[in-house]
């Protein structure tokens, strides 16, 4: 079997060359942007031509076939490096598995879970699951409330075995809640200093777990694209750094953490509110710049500790993020808040310890779910989740400017890469 060592050092099955790895990540997000924005947008929206809708939604669903079909099966990706579980793996580990109880426990959990979550809001699963109308209502007879148990059932059973790996269970969601526990802070604390008690006006408890149940099975889908293949499709196009981090003392990287958020103010901050001001006009205050500022500074701190520690890791995670973020243009309060998410995720994948998709899963659907509470409403600081070509407001080839720069960089990084990155074929083991 063939294989390669990935940015962080891990090593994972691999068929294909580094330059087909970067290839492949970077011919897709092309695709994806030239699809939505020139062809979707530009002919399907302000040109009006009908039929261009379904065209673009047509090959946006061959892209997301080739992610999750395809490039896996071309580079010879096994499911653990995806970050994926399977039956077999599951029944040896519940055969001979050291935790046999624990494992389980966590798969009943899940199994019941799903289906409790399915029975108790069926017509927003219903609504999830695009079903027709008439078969979003409240069950009114028992064969009804069997034939949604009985499909709940299945739909459970494949999440269940497939979508979550047991064998590193234990740690990738313990880095889950830290990561979870520290995003829900800050944007907390943001919400409560942007928008004061009417951020919480949203919140009730019963609503909130389920709309995060939704999240989080809307999440593991948006993972089999992003985490599944664009983190790595990257992390196998770069080779892990000879020395990853620059020899210093404790009061140097202090400085230099203390530096990279003051950087992180003095640029990200400007162009946040440049770009509010652009879309609200002058319903955005200059005094909204200090605040911007403080709250860029966090971002830039913790940005700038994991490029001390691993440069060219943090660098390929950024990379990885921007793919995340970009494709929930034109939302750009949900591109920054995507592009820092897919980041982390595409960073903590990098190992195989954390590489579990139910827990990004977990982690996509808790902040989504909560973050989109926290900044609702129709000020300033609102978070749509409504993205793409046809989701704009008011369509002008304006907005067409962002994603054609977007996907120029794109291109210009795969012609880079091209040219740079090693085309020879991966190591054999033996």
């Amino acid at each position: 079997m063939s294989s390669i060592v990935s940015t962080a050092g891990d090593r994972e099955p691999e068929n294909r060359s580094r330059r087909e790895n970067a290839l492949d990540a970077f011919a897709v997000m092309c695709a994806v942007l030239f699809v939505l924005w020139p062809f979707s947008f530009g002919l399907g929206v302000i040109a009006d031509i009908p039929a261009i809708s379904a065209v673009g939604k047509g090959l946006m669903f061959l892209g997301f076939v080739w992610a999750v079909i395809g490039s896996p099966r071309w580079h010879g990706d096994s499911l653990e490096s995806r970050g994926l579980g399977s039956p077999r793996r599951l029944f040896q580990l519940l055969r001979e598995g050291p935790d046999r109880g624990q494992t389980a426990a966590i798969f009943a959990t899940v199994f019941f879970g799903l289906i409790f979550f399915s029975l108790v809001d069926w017509p927003d699963a219903a609504r999830f699951f695009r079903l027709p109308r008439n078969y979003r209502l409240p069950p009114d007879a028992v064969w009804k409330w069997v034939a949604i148990a009985l499909g709940s059932a299945s739909a459970a059973a494949i999440v269940a075995t497939c979508a979550i790996r047991y064998d590193n269970f234990r740690s990738a969601f313990a880095l889950a809640l830290k990561i979870s526990v520290a995003f829900l802070a800050y944007a907390t604390l943001a919400a409560w200093l942007s928008r004061g008690e009417k951020a919480f006006s949203k919140f009730e408890l019963a609503d909130h777990t389920l709309d995060t149940a939704a999240h989080m099975f809307w999440g593991l889908l948006q993972q089999l694209t992003f985490t599944a293949f664009f983190a790595t499709r990257l992390r196998k196009a770069f080779a892990p750094a000879a020395t990853p981090s620059a020899p210093m003392s404790a009061w140097r990287r202090l400085g230099a953490v203390a530096l990279g958020g003051v950087i992180a103010a003095v640029t990200l901050a400007p162009a946040l509110w440049f770009a509010m001001r652009a879309v609200y006009g002058a319903k955005v205050p200059d005094a909204l710049l200090g605040g911007l500022a403080a709250f860029v500074f966090p971002i830039g701190v913790v940005w700038t500790h994991f490029f001390c520690k691993d440069r060219r890791r943090m660098l390929v995670a950024t990379l990885t993020g921007s793919c995340f973020g970009l494709i929930h243009i034109d939302s750009y309060g949900l591109v920054l808040v995507t592009t820092l998410l897919g980041t982390t995720f595409a960073y903590a994948a990098m190992e195989d310890r954390f590489r579990n998709l139910a827990a990004f899963a977990f982690m996509h659907g808790l902040l989504g779910a909560t973050v989109t509470k926290l900044f609702g409403g129709k000020d300033i600081f609102r978070i749509s989740l409504s993205v793409g070509p046809w989701a704009v407001k008011n369509p002008t080839a304006v907005v067409l400017i962002v994603p054609l720069v977007c996907l120029l960089a794109y291109a210009a990084l795969a012609f880079w890469a091209a040219r740079k990155l090693p085309a020879a074929a991966p190591e054999t083991d033996r």
